[in-house]
């Protein structure tokens, strides 16, 4: 299925577009509403973005929107299924089920319909408006490191408690405009994919505007005391990298752009306080996370969880009964629902959940169905013709990460991979190349 588009749909499809950006804005401040403005409204808000995917999809299917795959197919089967099964035999509280049932019919879905509705135009549209958000982002994440976690700006859900999390020296990691710390993690990773993509692509965009937000990328790696933030961004890095070594002129360029983080991050340590301060804090909390772990250096406490949280639950998958009853439990917002705390009551590993809500048949297809999805827009991105292949594989740096691992019971991860494997599929459609459907 070609997702080719005519002006006179592109016409059409601009109140989807306008959508989406909703989705987008709504994904980073949801968290915002929850906190600071609405903290009233904290438990309805958790589900925001679910109106506006449910709307796109009927308005998608009216257009004569062509998104429709094997991949929405399978999951549409296996997550109606389970449904079935987990009202039937399982635990049979419809308003979990529902809500665990929502991530494969709903989002999952709004993948595709961003693929065949946005153009590279628009991808590079966003990531422009990501650089200038990275901006705001990165203040409020300064106020909230360097402020005790009883001040306003680190009020927690529903205006509750502290939106910190554990971090190092006394500080806790700040969550930004996120509900959660896992989404500032995900948001730097994919400001980091266009802060390389404008450095070395021929793309237009205010040059004031790339510098501040690249500073500003690099100052708030440390102030976010996440492991995980540093090593996403380091894979986008690597990812664009590998798209870039083109010519021996790419490379000069490459190397001129290293210098200048390289410098930066030397000016930064020797001149801002709270930039040292920050790398300081970060250190100490990878040293304490690799002592718990008795790991080695910051690799060990990272790739080699990747790893094992990758192959752990896959093992663990074949221990599970054929058919389970347990839809929506995984997630928090279900495990409330059921026992009246939050909790992980089957597995915080993103696999572990699927096949203990849903056992090996259907969840382990929708392990698969993820794992297909990401090993296929990698190599239909490595495959461009060079001169194409810069954004759409520096994205996939992160959204392979986002589908094969993103924690999607919790719903900021589940909306960034929604959105960074939909932009995917964007620029891969815009390019005209194979089906990859």
């Amino acid at each position: 299925m070609e997702m080719s588009v005519t002006s006179e749909q592109e016409t059409s499809f601009r109140e989807l577009k306008i959508a989406i950006w909703l989705y987008f804005l709504l994904w980073i401040f949801e968290g915002a509403l929850r906190k600071w403005i609405l903290p009233s409204l904290a438990t309805p808000l958790l589900i925001v973005r679910d109106p506006i995917a449910i709307y796109i999809i009927i308005r998608a299917l009216y257009l004569g929107v062509k998104f429709v795959n094997g991949y929405i197919v399978l999951a549409l089967l296996s997550t109606v299924f389970s449904l079935a099964i987990t009202l039937t035999f399982g635990h049979a509280n419809l308003f979990v089920a529902l809500y665990g049932a929502r991530i494969m019919l709903f989002h999952f879905t709004l993948i595709f319909i961003i693929g065949a509705v946005f153009s590279k135009k628009d991808v590079v549209a966003l990531g422009r408006a990501l650089l200038m958000i990275n901006l705001l982002m990165t203040v409020i994440v300064y106020f909230q490191f360097s402020s005790p976690q009883s001040a306003f700006i680190n009020i927690g859900l529903g205006g509750e408690g502290s939106a910190g999390f554990a971090g190092a020296l006394g500080y806790s990691r700040p969550p930004g405009t996120f509900s959660f710390t896992s989404g500032l993690t995900v948001f730097y990773a994919f400001v980091s994919v266009f802060v390389f993509y404008f450095w070395l692509s021929k793309d237009r965009i205010s040059k004031p505007l790339l510098i501040a937000s690249s500073i500003s990328l690099v100052i708030a790696l440390p102030l976010t005391i996440s492991r995980g933030a540093v090593v996403a961004v380091a894979i986008v890095g690597l990812f664009a990298i590998i798209a870039s070594i083109t010519s021996v002129r790419m490379v000069f360029k490459l190397v001129v752009v290293s210098v200048i983080f390289s410098v930066s991050i030397v000016l930064l340590q020797e001149y801002s306080s709270i930039f040292s301060l920050g790398a300081n804090v970060f250190m100490e909390r990878v040293e304490s996370a690799n002592q718990q772990s008795a790991g080695g250096g910051l690799t060990d406490s990272i790739f080699l969880r990747m790893l094992n949280d990758f192959l752990g639950p896959i093992a663990d998958l074949l221990n599970q009964p054929l058919f389970v009853g347990n839809l929506g439990m995984g997630t928090n917002a279900g495990a409330q629902m059921l026992s009246g705390k939050v909790s992980f009551l089957i597995s915080e590993n993103e696999f572990g959940r699927l096949g203990g809500e849903q056992g090996i048949i259907f969840g382990g297809l929708l392990i698969i169905v993820r794992i297909v999805l990401g090993a296929n827009i990698a190599i239909q991105s490595f495959r461009l013709p060079k001169e194409k292949k810069l954004l759409p594989f520096a994205l996939c740096g992160t959204a392979c990460v986002a589908l094969v691992q993103g924690q999607w019971a919790q719903p900021t991860v589940l909306g960034y991979g929604v959105l960074v494997t939909g932009l995917v599929l964007a620029c891969l459609k815009e390019d005209r190349v194979s089906e990859i459907y």
